[in-house]
């Protein structure tokens, strides 16, 4: 990572290599905590609480750059059949999911890969998620042990985020925070 002397002088192609960087850095990031929580509506959803600051914008190409969006309370729904959580008889299967927003201040989710064992999940890699999205939450779901197909399966869209059968589901803010400028120097 690049980080500023402050015992050299910068020339202009420094200057805008650093400028570059802040504007990469500014793109497809979430300004305020979202309260990520379990959905009112629907207990199958997950919940934007608090209303988002963020800003969305492509790595190159005609969308360039951070644009600034809002987005008010909202519920997203997890994708029927491609996110379930399949149950095992031997171990907890858990999974992560980001919860995103684009331009349109459109709700998705990205799913990571299954897991074997508690808190073994990892979050998806951030080239799985779309460019023009920004993350502002996640949910850790961890499904009990218990005979595949039985009704201990995370059916996406349908089974409640609150159900005894799941043995964990965990809520995740990803808000962006700046550095300070002292901290380049």
């Amino acid at each position: 990572m690049l980080a500023l002397d402050p015992n050299v002088a910068l020339g202009r192609q420094d200057l805008m290599t650093y400028l570059d960087l802040c504007n990469i850095a500014s793109r497809n990031v979430v300004l305020d905590p979202a309260g990520t929580a379990i959905g009112v509506g629907s207990t199958a959803k997950v919940l934007l609480t608090n209303t988002i600051g963020y800003t969305v914008g492509a790595v190159s190409g005609a969308a360039l750059g951070g644009i600034f969006k809002s987005k008010t309370t909202a519920e997203v729904a997890f994708t029927a059949t491609t996110m379930n959580i399949p149950a095992n008889a031997a171990s907890i299967q858990e999974a992560c999911y980001y919860m995103c927003v684009n331009a349109a201040g459109t709700l998705s989710i990205v799913m990571g890969a299954i897991a074997t064992g508690a808190g073994n999940a990892q979050w998806p890699e951030r080239s799985a998620v779309a460019d023009g999205l920004a993350i502002w939450g996640g949910v850790r779901i961890a499904v009990a042990a218990a005979a595949p197909g039985s009704t201990h399966d995370f059916v996406a869209g349908t089974t409640a985020l609150s159900d005894g059968r799941l043995s964990a589901v965990t809520y995740y803010d990803f808000g962006y925070i700046a550095p300070a400028f002292s901290a380049a120097m």
